[in-house]
């Protein structure tokens, strides 16, 4: 008769593996498929948190009991609530940044691929979800440094770009002047998204305030509109 060994309890029962903390919006390649879908669906639930309730309603726990997951799997995939936050923005970024580079890859003429991208912010500004997700964004933007840099990061790229686009319409252009032109275009667009996004905004000054955008911005990228003077 053989004699059986009995082990203590401890080396009986399989230990359980801690998972550690994942860098900071780890990368969906490094993955598994069942992980790919949580931080998919982390990252969707947060989307509908942010616009449902805004940044006052925005929090891990939060966004963890609308996944149906606890903190501590949330924090697997993203640390903290800007991590969470980064994540959401970063393909309304993404998308718009393609928009701009097919724009400027098309066939069309570089000025038919500017007024694409001038109408693309219309109607970015006329969209309230949309609108709603950048102004929470900044509110992170202005507290959390990576919120910041990543938002400096868009920037720059879009007015790199923007004002490649314009040099090609106007040679004029120099390339500090075309950049001048290309961020002076962004901030009306922002500005008009302030204008535009804003819910239950009906004054009647704001009819026919796409077509005046439109207008100033193909006279600036012409060099219709005086610029500084040159000491």
């Amino acid at each position: 008769m053989t004699e059986t060994t009995i082990l203590p309890a401890e080396q009986r029962r399989p230990r359980k593996r801690r998972a550690s903390a994942a860098p900071e919006g780890a990368s969906p390649e490094t993955l598994r498929a069942q992980g790919v879908r949580t931080r998919n669906a982390i990252v969707r639930v947060a989307r509908k948190l942010l616009l449902e309730g805004g940044p006052l309603e925005f929090s891990l726990r939060a966004v963890a009991l609308r996944a149906g997951i606890s903190v501590s799997n949330l924090q697997y995939y993203f640390p903290s609530r800007p991590a969470v936050l980064r994540a959401v923005m970063e393909p309304e970024m993404g998308m718009y940044l393609d928009a701009l580079k097919h724009a400027l890859e098309s066939s069309e003429s570089p000025l038919e691929a500017h007024e694409a991208i001038l109408k693309r912010a219309i109607s970015d500004a006329r969209n309230t979800k949309y609108v709603a997700l950048w102004r929470h964004f900044l509110s992170f933007a202005s507290t959390d440094p990576e919120c910041a840099k990543l938002i400096d990061g868009w920037y720059d790229t879009l007015t790199q770009e923007l004002a490649r686009l314009i040099r090609t319409i106007n040679p004029k252009y120099d390339v500090a002047e075309s950049l001048h032109v290309a961020a002076l275009l962004i901030a009306m667009a922002d500005g008009l998204t302030l204008q535009l996004g804003t819910m239950g905004r009906k004054h009647s000054y704001l009819d026919g305030l796409e077509e005046r955008f439109l207008s100033f911005a193909n006279a600036v990228v012409l060099g219709k509109v005086p610029g500084p003077s040159k000491r």
